[in-house]
């Protein structure tokens, strides 16, 4: 639901911004050309505000919340990956799940592997395994743990 949330914000997104981006343009650019004054430049102005200016901005607006989901659902997937593996997760299962290229999935797990201390380990046939818990243990209370130990609680409340 939050892909396609994430979707139609960014599509809704596109459009208010490059519609008000347009609106505000021509609006502009009749104001300095046509050297407007009196009551066109106030009816103008005020026109500029309501359909240029407006509309713009929600759309900047609709791009920014689109981004934010995208990261939760990254983050969601991530959690529940972790869970699944049990703290062991390659780069082809997260790039599989996230269905994300390499080298992005590759660039979000780095940071994750950062924040929460992960540990490497590269098998025999060289696939990389970012080790974020060792087995049998289990997560420390605060820090920066508390956040990966919250999600993954509520991953096992759901499963």
């Amino acid at each position: 639901m939050k892909r396609v949330w994430s979707a139609t914000t960014k599509v809704l997104g596109g459009l208010f911004l490059f519609s008000g981006g347009s609106v505000s343009a021509a609006l502009v650019t009749g104001i300095l050309v046509g050297q407007a004054s009196g009551g066109i430049l106030t009816l103008l102005m005020i026109l500029l505000v309501m359909f240029g200016i407006a509309p713009a901005s929600l759309g900047s607006w609709l791009l920014h919340l689109s981004s934010k989901v995208d990261r939760e659902v990254l983050r969601d997937r991530f959690f529940y990956l972790l869970h699944a593996q049990q703290g062991r997760i390659s780069l082809i299962e997260f790039a599989t799940a996230t269905q994300l290229e390499p080298t992005n999935a590759r660039r979000y797990l780095d940071r994750w592997a950062k924040e929460f201390s992960a540990d490497f380990e590269v098998t025999e046939a060289g696939e990389i395994y970012y080790v974020f818990l060792e087995p049998g243990r289990s997560l420390p209370a605060g820090g920066s743990w508390e956040s990966l130990r919250q999600a993954m609680q509520r991953q096992q409340l759901l499963a």
